[in-house]
């Protein structure tokens, strides 16, 4: 998540350890404006967001049990036979206060885990 001190950055661990432990997945992701985020997922539809560059004195982490209403958007490469899917984004309106549209690229993932990524995505709003 960013540059962060080292003092920082084992806290930040820490706490995202301990904050996301419930969750099924987790995902890096590019928040709206560009800075990095991190996005959990749990199977029964629940999902948190935490974003910071370990600068502050605080961090937040914004959990929803369900995301009624998300959108996701998946991006395909059309220059390859395989459409492989280049990214996933996913809208809330909740994400305005938090980060925004939330992007996950799928350029360096295992076709395996484009399946179990998309899977959960698609049942994120359900």
């Amino acid at each position: 998540m960013g540059t962060m001190t080292s003092i920082r950055g084992r806290r930040v661990h820490r706490l995202l350890m301990r904050e996301f432990s419930r969750f099924d997945h987790v995902l890096p992701a590019v928040a709206e404006d560009g800075t990095p985020a991190l996005l959990a997922l749990a199977e029964d539809g629940s999902a948190a967001v935490c974003r910071t560059d370990g600068r502050g004195a605080v961090v937040a982490v914004a959990e929803w049990a369900r995301l009624e209403g998300a959108t996701v958007t998946m991006s395909y490469d059309l220059t390859r036979d395989s459409l492989p899917i280049v990214s996933w984004t996913i809208w809330h309106p909740s994400f305005v206060r938090v980060a925004g549209a939330l992007t996950i690229s799928g350029t360096d993932r295992a076709h395996t885990d484009h399946s179990r990524i998309t899977d959960v995505l698609r049942r994120l709003g359900g």
